[in-house]
């Protein structure tokens, strides 16, 4: 068997090899990655994950402000640092292992993806290949703002209801060092995820799976949908997941115009 590369025929052994290639280079990204984030202890959990547990986090800065336009009294956002501990014997050692190899994976994603255009590259036409840097750059660009939203508004809503709601005031809300670091990344990760929906949309439209009218249809159903995916995200508070399911909403909007725009 052989693969049509732009130029010339590669023998599959070849397209083998040049792929265990990549994927070492991958790997090697990855691993990379992962020394960068033990080097930088400091700036990792300090300045990005524990930042949303220091009051003066600019979220909080921002709701303040916020609610003190609407309300036009003094507003108690996040008013003391959250008090977090470990309690597990090596937990803030495995935390912090596990962490830096989530994050180096992350560090190492543009490459990565860089590593899989260059693989399949040689295989495009020129259309093709025009066509294919505008998904992988949509793609990225979709990720982001998903992860901007999970980490600058998701995160410090969900940690401001879980800091404020008591039983009682005999319980004080002292937190999990690992659960608290779970929910932080598992937020930003996974509404970097949805945000890449209309892409997903667009593939089943390129693929005849779905059409403009069936989005239409069942918008209320995807609408219901939608209120499960954000409740599941948020494990907080009502005005948490409604604010989750906004971005929800527009972005099933851009969907549709995007299955209308390429079904066409």
């Amino acid at each position: 068997m052989e693969y049509f590369s732009s130029n010339e025929k590669m023998p599959f052994m070849e397209h083998l090899e040049e792929l265990r290639k990549h994927v070492f280079r991958a790997l090697l990204s990855i691993i990379v990655g992962f020394a960068l984030v033990i080097i930088n202890k400091k700036i990792v959990f300090d300045y990005i994950l524990f930042a949303p547990a220091r009051a003066n986090f600019i979220s909080y800065r921002l709701f303040n402000k916020i609610v003190r336009v609407i309300h036009k009294n003094n507003p108690m956002i996040l008013s003391l640092n959250l008090q977090i501990q470990n309690t597990k014997l090596l937990g803030q050692f495995n935390t912090y292992l596990w962490v830096s190899f989530i994050g180096g994976i992350i560090l190492a994603l543009p490459y990565i993806f860089y590593e899989i255009w260059s693989f399949i590259r040689p295989g495009l036409s020129e259309q093709e290949r025009n066509y294919s840097q505008g998904i992988i750059l949509s793609a990225l660009v979709l990720f982001l703002c998903g992860i901007l939203f999970g980490y600058f508004i998701l995160c410090p809503l969900t940690i401001q209801f879980s800091h404020s709601f008591r039983l009682s005031y005999l319980p004080e809300n002292i937190f999990d060092m690992s659960n608290y670091i779970s929910i932080v990344i598992d937020t930003t990760f996974f509404m970097g995820c949805i945000f890449l929906f209309p892409l997903l949309v667009f593939f089943l439209t390129q693929i005849g799976l779905i059409t403009p009218t069936f989005l239409k249809t069942y918008r209320k159903h995807a609408f219901l949908i939608m209120l499960v995916i954000a409740s599941a995200i948020t494990p907080s508070d009502i005005i948490s997941m409604f604010i989750a399911t906004i971005p929800l909403i527009l972005l099933y909007e851009i969907s549709i115009y995007t299955s209308i725009i390429f079904s066409n």
